[in-house]
């Protein structure tokens, strides 16, 4: 018996639809941020104190890192990007933020950014270089940071600094917290160094 076009039409539909019932559904993404430091009283108290005016240039990071998926390290020169856990936005954006905001607080300093015209009476100049950030095969945070202090056209710091936090391999939630920690530990250190420089 022949089957009308229609007919026929109709059959690799339905056998479409069935073909992705069986698949099922695909799991919703899940997207995060890097979160600054709670304010304590103690930085609180510092909020009155004389601040300095700081540039700061955005947060540079590598090519790699430039994609909303999660990244974890699975061996050596080896890397998995995580279709189903994302970064909310950029996260050289979001780096830059979480700084700016923990300087302010932290050193305490205004805290401008280097692109605006309020940068050129600032007293100090930062610029960051993160050359790691992930999540290494054995559940540890990685953060390899380069970062200089400039005053005016001299460099006043330059230093490499690393940190590492366990963050353990199941949770995606430890993951992003764990990497949040080695962020705050690297700004809290920048202002330690800075409010040293300021008081020369």
């Amino acid at each position: 018996m022949k089957l009308s076009p229609f007919v026929l039409r109709s059959l690799l539909i339905l056998s479409l639809l069935l073909q992705v019932a069986c698949l099922g559904t695909t799991p919703p993404s899940q997207f995060y941020l890097l979160e600054p430091l709670a304010e304590t009283d103690a930085m609180l108290a510092n909020a009155n104190a004389a601040k300095i005016t700081l540039a700061l240039s955005p947060v540079r990071i590598p090519h790699y890192l430039e994609r909303p998926q999660i990244v974890t390290a699975a061996g050596k020169n080896t890397y998995q990007l995580d279709e189903f856990h994302r970064w909310a936005e950029n996260l050289g954006d979001n780096m830059t933020r979480v700084m700016l905001q923990d300087l302010t607080v932290i050193v305490p300093a205004d805290v401008v950014m280097s692109t605006t015209n309020r940068a050129k009476q600032a007293e100090f100049h930062l610029s960051v270089n993160i050359l790691e950030f992930y999540i290494d095969p054995q559940g540890q945070a990685q953060l390899n940071a380069q970062w200089q202090v400039s005053k005016g056209k001299d460099v006043v710091l330059s230093q490499n600094t690393a940190y590492q936090v366990p963050a353990g391999n199941e949770d995606v939630q430890s993951k992003i917290e764990a990497l949040n920690q080695c962020l705050n530990f690297l700004n809290q250190d920048i202002a330690t160094a800075i409010k040293a420089i300021s008081v020369h």
